[in-house]
């Protein structure tokens, strides 16, 4: 429950209301943490109230929420697995009485099943971090500007 601040008697937002907000979706490798704004508060009655991108933070008062995170490792590692194998499988030779045309057609092999190994472990080291935030999960709303709001019935 949220009380008026001159009196601390008024509830103004019951316990059971909902904040709805929108989320920054650009994850750099390595964050952690999901950046979000409030943008209103609907409350259990069915009415709302505009706040107008207020930031979340958590308990601790640091920016955004940090819950659970998937760099995608593993999907990282396969990739960079099979970019190896395809770099190695190439590079076997039959020795020196491999013919010009055979010659020819594995150093082709080679750079090709190169370059396609590297767009392959590119593709993977660009996968951005999935940042889960449980439903519940502990917060705070930053207010740096006034909210007025009604009593609630």
């Amino acid at each position: 429950n949220v009380h008026d601040t001159v009196t601390g008697n008024i509830l103004l937002i019951p316990q059971g209301s909902r904040l709805i907000g929108v989320y920054d979706s650009v994850v750099a490798f390595g964050q952690k943490r999901a950046l979000l704004v409030w943008q209103r508060i609907l409350l259990p009655d069915g009415s709302s109230a505009e706040i107008d991108n207020l930031p979340a933070s958590d308990t601790a008062g640091y920016a955004g929420l940090e819950d659970e995170v998937d760099f995608h490792t593993w999907q990282m590692i396969k990739g960079v697995a099979l970019a190896t194998l395809l770099g190695v499988g190439t590079e076997f030779s039959l020795g020196e009485n491999e013919s010009d045309l055979v010659k020819a057609i594995r150093e082709s092999a080679q750079q090709n099943a190169s370059r396609a190994g590297q767009r392959i472990t590119e593709k993977n080291l660009n996968i951005q971090p999935t940042i889960i935030v449980r439903p519940g999960w502990p917060l705070r709303v930053i207010v740096h500007k006034d909210i007025v709001l009604r009593p609630y019935a």
